[in-house]
């Protein structure tokens, strides 16, 4: 009985298709692993974005809160500047954390309108001018100054209201 010897063509074929295999096989390996990375990082990335989400809202609510013990400390004759100096620090501290709080991506689960991240020089600058104007509040307590303090809670104020009906989804 004589074996047969396959040919060379044949036998480099299934080499071929061999090592095709295998290079297939090792980028769906590579793919797959890539994509759970990613996945992964998309997840711990929108874990993130809640709690900073969490982070500006509390902001958001400590700065109206702080807002009327601003007005009320500047409404009466008796002015406890001292007081209302730790209130405009605390003004301005949530002002400045706030300025960096909308990164890209950070719109899921917000209530903020999708504008402030699509179109985000308006917003941005309103909250640079809120920012200014929690410094000034800060300014004129620090100086006595009434006229001061009045104007810069005044136009943090104005921004907080431009914003609100800018940028604050209804729903």
């Amino acid at each position: 009985m004589s074996v047969s010897k396959p040919d060379n063509k044949s036998y480099m074929k299934r080499g071929e298709i061999n090592m095709n295999k295998r290079m297939i096989h090792k980028r769906l390996v590579s793919l797959l692993c890539t994509t759970t990375v990613l996945l992964s990082t998309h997840a711990w990335a929108s874990q993130d974005h809640s709690n900073q989400i969490e982070q500006r809202q509390y902001a958001f609510t400590q700065v109206e809160t702080l807002i009327e013990q601003a007005k009320d400390l500047l409404d009466g004759n008796d002015t406890s500047w001292q007081v209302l100096e730790e209130t405009s620090l605390e003004l301005t501290a949530h002002s400045e954390l706030l300025l960096t709080s909308f990164p890209v991506g950070s719109q899921e689960g917000s209530k903020a309108k999708e504008s402030v991240w699509s179109e985000p020089e308006k917003f941005e600058r309103l909250l640079s001018q809120m920012n200014q104007g929690f410094q000034e509040l800060y300014q004129g307590s620090q100086q006595g100054d009434v006229s001061l303090a009045e104007s810069g809670l005044e136009a943090a104020q104005a921004t907080c209201k431009s914003c609100h009906r800018s940028y604050r989804s209804r729903w």
